[in-house]
């Protein structure tokens, strides 16, 4: 209270303090008997992501045992080869399988003991253990490295990503129905969790300052072609739905948080494509594992050790990638108004998988093998107005492990968005994917191209973009 202010006439009472009107509370903030809480009021249990990931293995196991999938007659005589006589091999299985299908179970065991009081690391045996169980128990084939691979890393990067997003859609705004539903639908066992047994000591409030964008609009594709071996086929344009999501999370203009725990920097780049006949999903990840901020000036930002989980799969061109380099992020102030954003990122690639034909080597449409990926970012953001700016992915994928040759895929997108009210605007997107392979065998090489331009309307967080 400044020292001239007037003092208060009437005696002051304490007036209890009011809450906002909770549609859906045991979901946005569990009750505060929340079923079988643990008695420390929220710290480490070791038992619930156990018994979760026996029940989820369960589910998945069960499932395909219904729909009739070979792989999921098991008996004890199954488990006993895999554990004592067969060894680890690369597996076929198909693309959205083994790119995505697997890294999603792997984030739902990491999101299980994530919400049971562990940290980023003390989840990281659990994701890991989830994956052995199931290659060597819940199977009749043989265990697959590439498997465990991307359950492991994948489901750790995502699973993180998708805890903390939860967690950001719970906490940054008053508690709806529609943030109690987005948030489970976003990590559907931690919603369980916190419903179950309240929230853990380490479900922190998210870092302040994060940026949130929505889009949606339509996408014409052009210029769409497959060239092999020098015979090009054009690809038929088409007009598809577009709806997208983009998240910065603890971005790099904060004054205030160490960036000590992974993670607490990540961005998110979330589209899906709709047509009639197919869904083109893509998903960007990359988070700050271990790192620092820096200032130069009145530049800010971030760098050290990122993680990454990249898929793709717009028709035949795709793409995915567990990722693991140096990186960094900063903002340049040109004005008080105008700010130039810079990232880029360095990594290797444990695993990934590339392309979209058939491999004369194998039945498989897609190639997979080690790798590496380089990330860069351009943008340059007029507060209240709008912001162009350009991104650029390059993944090189090996077939080292089967001999199959080299993937090259870039991915690139120019866009120019301007503000028309409030936090409304609209933006225009030039989009191009571009692979060219080599490969032994009947075919040599092979060239695709897709091109797409998109118009979309967007609705964001506010109108700095994520600047200071």
């Amino acid at each position: 209270m400044p020292a001239d202010a007037p003092l208060a006439e009437e005696e002051c009472v304490d007036a209890p303090p009011t809450e906002p009107r909770r549609l859906l509370p045991e979901l946005v903030h569990p009750p505060r008997r929340a079923l079988w809480r643990a008695h420390d009021g929220g710290g480490r249990n070791y038992l619930i992501p156990i018994v979760e990931m026996a029940a989820l293995h369960g589910i998945f196991w069960g499932t395909a045992k219904i729909l009739g999938k070979p792989y999921a007659d098991i008996t004890l005589e199954t488990m006993r080869r895999n554990l004592y006589v067969n060894g680890w091999v690369w597996d076929e299985d198909a693309f959205a399988t083994n790119a995505f299908g697997h890294p999603y179970q792997g984030s739902l065991a990491y999101t299980a003991a994530r919400t049971s009081g562990f940290g980023f690391w003390g989840s990281v045996p659990f994701t890991v253990a989830s994956s052995v169980l199931w290659e060597l128990f819940m199977e009749n084939e043989s265990p697959s490295r590439n498997d465990l691979i991307t359950t492991s890393i994948g489901g750790v990067v995502l699973g993180e990503v998708l805890h903390r997003t939860a967690l950001a859609i719970l906490d940054e705004g008053e508690p709806t129905m529609a943030r109690s539903v987005i948030s489970l639908l976003v990590e559907p066992v931690g919603g369980i969790n916190r419903f179950l047994f309240g929230r853990r000591k380490n479900d922190f409030s998210p870092v302040p300052g994060n940026f949130f964008q929505l889009m949606a609009g339509a996408t014409s594709n052009v210029d769409n072609y497959n060239d092999i071996d020098g015979t090009r086929f054009d690809v038929p344009n088409k007009l598809e739905g577009h709806i997208g999501v983009e998240l910065v999370y603890g971005a790099p203009q904060l004054n205030a948080g160490d960036y000590d725990q992974p993670f607490d920097y990540f961005t998110l780049s979330a589209r899906l494509g709709i047509s009639n006949d197919v869904l083109a999903l893509g998903f960007f990840s990359r988070g700050l594992l271990y790192g620092d901020r820096f200032k130069l000036g009145p530049v800010k930002g971030l760098w050290g050790l990122m993680a990454g989980y990249d898929f793709a799969n717009p028709n035949t061109l795709r793409v995915s990638a567990v990722s693991l380099g140096l990186g960094g992020v900063a903002q340049v102030p040109l004005t008080t108004q105008l700010t130039l954003d810079l990232a880029t990122n360095i990594a290797g690639v444990p695993f990934g998988h590339g392309g979209g034909l058939t491999s004369p080597e194998s039945a498989r449409d897609y190639h997979y093998g080690p790798g590496a990926q380089t990330v860069f970012e351009l943008g340059l953001v007029r507060r209240g107005v709008g912001r162009i700016g350009m991104s650029v992915r390059n993944y090189l994928i090996s077939g080292a492990f089967l001999g199959e040759g080299v993937e090259v895929i870039t991915y690139a997108t120019a866009r120019a968005e301007l503000l028309l009210v409030g936090v409304h605007g609209v933006a225009l997107e030039a989009f191009v994917a571009n692979r060219a392979s080599e490969f032994g065998g009947e075919t040599d090489t092979i060239r695709q191209r897709a091109t797409q331009i998109r118009l979309l309307w967007t609705v964001s967080k506010n109108v700095g973009f994520g600047t200071r």
